[in-house]
């Protein structure tokens, strides 16, 4: 008998900015998310324990007290991701694509069964002149497809809902496939901000949202 789906703990205490990389992709993912209407940790106490452990990790060279800093800054977000797996498996009931709509990733249902790819760290972006912006990932597990999304001037706010990408009416995204971990997108306004983030896709499923880029375009 196959198990039932859940989410997946991914992350590990002793990779607190990995850690961090994978609340504020939760974060994001379920800012705004209709079908997690009550979470119990909401994405802005989330964001907010993410850059405790990212200025801890900062800071982490400074004697003992910081040292314990890290520590319990790691731990404390520890508590609030497992919460949140907790709360998007009972949500999902089993259910693969509303887990990733949360962007954590999913624990196997039958053995051999192929995954869907592993999550990207946050994409590499390079500003050239002309408008152009230049994006980057290392190779991901399992990837077939890279869905590469730039979003100017705005909050990130694009979701992964049943494996497909969802742009909000109003938002100025714009969309490049590739079967390789690199992308231009040209043409872009002068001295305009973008988030950027990569999505992998293979025939069983979609990877998280990788952590948002930001950086702006030149003259």
């Amino acid at each position: 008998m196959a198990k039932k789906i859940k989410a997946k703990v991914s992350w590990n205490k002793k990779s607190p900015l990995k850690m961090a990389g994978v609340a504020r992709g939760v974060a994001t993912s379920m800012t705004g998310n209709a079908r997690f209407t009550t979470p119990p940790v909401t994405p802005t106490v989330l964001n907010a324990a993410a850059l405790r452990v990212e200025n801890a990790w900062a800071n982490r060279m400074n004697g003992p007290i910081a040292k314990d800093e890290l520590v319990n800054a790691s731990n404390a977000l520890d508590v609030l991701l497992h919460t949140l797996v907790d709360y998007v498996t009972s949500i999902a009931n089993g259910d693969e694509s509303i887990i990733h709509n949360a962007n954590f990733e999913t624990t196997s249902n039958a053995a051999g069964k192929s995954s869907a790819p592993d999550t990207s760290a946050a994409p590499v972006i390079t500003a050239a002149p002309g408008g152009v912006i230049k994006v980057k990932v290392n190779g991901i597990k399992g990837a077939k497809v890279y869905s590469f999304i730039l979003v100017m001037d705005g909050e990130f706010n694009v979701i992964l809902k049943d494996g497909h990408i969802n742009v909000p009416v109003g938002t100025n995204a714009l969309i490049i496939n590739s079967t390789k971990g690199n992308v231009v997108f040209a043409g872009l306004p002068a001295l305009k901000k973008v988030s950027v983030v990569v999505i992998a896709f293979n025939s069983s499923g979609s990877s998280r949202f990788s952590p948002i880029a930001n950086g702006s375009t030149l003259v």
